[in-house]
Formats: C-alpha cells, structure tokens, sequence
C-alpha cells in the first residue's frame, strides 16, 4: 500500500526556542501547513501558521528573515532553517509514523489496551501489574475517547512515565480541536498525543516483539510497503483481519520468513487473543474494561517459550 499525496511532510528538531519541534508540509515549493508543537504561545504559533499556509517558500523565506527572540533566534528563524534545510536536502522527508525503540531486555511486560479516557480503570490495573512484579508496562493505543476526563488519563499516564502509542482515536484528537465530534483537550494535551509514537519496538528475551495500534496507520500520508514494519501490519490488518480470518493463515505463513519481528502485537480488533503460526506469536490487546470487569495482557518467557495471558479484575 503507498499513498499518493504528492506532499512532503517534514519535521524539524528546534534549537534555543520553546517548542521542540515544528511539522510542516510542502507541495510543489507551496506551504501547507505549518504546526509549532510541543511549547510555546499557541496562539502565535497558530496565527503563525494561518498567515504562511499556501504561500511560496520564497515568499514566506522572505517574510521570517531577520525575526529575533532570544538566543540569537527565533520560533520564526527556526522554521525559516527548517525550510531551508527541507528544500536543499539536509532535512529528509518524515517517515508516516513514528517508532519508539524501548532498549531494554524483558522477561515479563503487561500490555493496557485502549483506556478511552479513563484514568481510574488505568489505576487500578497497575495496582495489579505491580503485585505481578512485570518489569515494563506498555499502553497500547486509544489512550483518550469521546471523555470528558481525557486530560485527567494523559496526565496520570505522564505522572507515571508509562509508555504508550497512539492510537485511531489519539490520532484524530491530536490533529486540530474539536475534531471529529470528539472532546476538546488542550493544545498541551494534544501536541503531547501528536509527539507520542505509532509504533513500538521492544526485546523480551532476544526476541523482537512490535506493538501498534491499527491500520489507520497505513492511512497515514507517505505510508509505504517499504516502512519498517509494514509488512507485518500489512499481513496482520488486510490478509488476516486481524487475525480473524484462519483460512487465509497458510498464506501468511508463507510470508512470515520475511518478517522483522518476532512478536506481533495489535489492538485494534478489540478481543484478547493469542496465535501461534510460522513460529511467530500474534497478540490481539483487548480493551482494559469489557463490562464489569478490568483486564491486561501478560507477556512472559520461559524456556525460550513466549507465554500470553489475559488477567482480569473485578471492576
């Protein structure tokens, strides 16, 4: 799967100013858009953004040369750098997602399916991870929902320094206010969601293991067959159904010599489950409360055997 968009989307690592990053997008040498994320004056950093979008490079160039804040530059100076970097080459085109690399070597990890806002459902299932003694915990996608108390969810998750991705529903919300017919959340909240990564890369083991949320990520602009991991997802979301279609399982087992991973992980179905096929292991996350009761996933080795297990707790 590719996507046509002619579009390039870059983004580009500040120096000596408030926000962290600036994503913009370029079309044949016009702007299309222009986001300042991560800190700053929002309301700048949008009118910023209103006032460049459909411009020419050279035109905009022009109009951010010579803007001064401190440190010898500026939230304007920067994004004139970044252009500049962008049109002759030395900065590359954004990969459509983001890959977080966790480094460390696991023998035991809990894995959070979507919270959907709800900051005490995720409570309570870490008072449980703990009594399991799991040595990583990992947030698995649809952290926020249609919720009145995401924001209190995403700052409990920054207080505990849990790892998370996003997922379809992060995605929607981190893109611009009120979208969707979902809540509002801050411009903090949802430049925090934006910077969060799609995708993640962990050891338990030695053995390689990724965990995403869906195939909205193969709707992301620039995706492409050649991304890292897509060839896992393409199997998982478009052959399979994840996971849900068996007849098809010969097919995949064809592939899988192929694979960069040897543990798939995957949210999106919204059911717990475990399969065995070509040697690889696929996990199927559930949501972290079905009704009355809380659950989470528990991901072991022993013997050089990968062990899965849903836990559940009453509500």
């Amino acid at each position: 799967m590719s996507n046509n968009d002619s579009s390039q989307r870059f983004i580009y690592t500040t120096q000596g100013v408030c926000p962290p990053e600036i994503h913009f997008k370029i079309n044949k040498d016009i702007i299309e858009e222009i986001r300042f994320v991560g800190g700053g004056c929002p309301g700048n950093a949008q009118l910023v953004s209103r006032l460049l979008k459909g411009r020419s490079i050279k035109d905009v160039l022009d109009q951010l040369d010579g803007i001064d804040c401190r440190n010898q530059t500026s939230c304007p100076d920067q994004l004139a750098r970044a252009i500049i970097a962008s049109a002759n080459g030395r900065l590359k085109p954004a990969d459509s997602f983001r890959v977080h690399q966790d480094k460390g070597d696991y023998t035991k990890v809990g894995l959070i399916g979507e919270l959907v806002g709800n900051h005490q459902t995720l409570a309570k299932v870490l008072a449980h991870l703990k009594d399991e003694r799991v040595q990583a915990v990992y947030c698995l996608g649809n952290l926020t929902g249609r919720s009145a108390d995401n924001a209190e969810l995403l700052k409990f998750i920054r207080k505990q320094k849990l790892t998370a991705i996003q997922g379809a529903l992060d995605w929607q919300l981190a893109q611009t206010e009120g979208t969707h017919n979902l809540p509002n959340l801050s411009p903090k909240n949802r430049d925090w969601l934006l910077q969060l990564p799609h995708v993640l890369d962990f050891q338990i083991q030695r053995k390689k293991a990724i965990a995403f949320f869906g195939d909205y990520l193969q709707q992301l602009p620039g995706f492409s067959d050649f991304e890292p991991f897509a060839l896992e997802m393409n199997m998982v979301c478009g052959l399979t159904n994840f996971m849900q279609d068996e007849t098809v399982f010969p097919a995949l087992e064809a592939m899988i010599p192929q694979f960069q991973a040897d543990i798939i992980i995957f949210s999106q179905a919204r059911r717990w489950g475990h399969w065995q096929v070509g040697g690889k292991d696929f996990i199927s996350v559930g949501p972290a409360q079905k009704k009355e009761c809380l659950n989470w996933g528990l991901l072991n080795v022993e013997a050089d055997a990968i062990h899965f297990e849903t836990k559940e707790i009453a509500a």
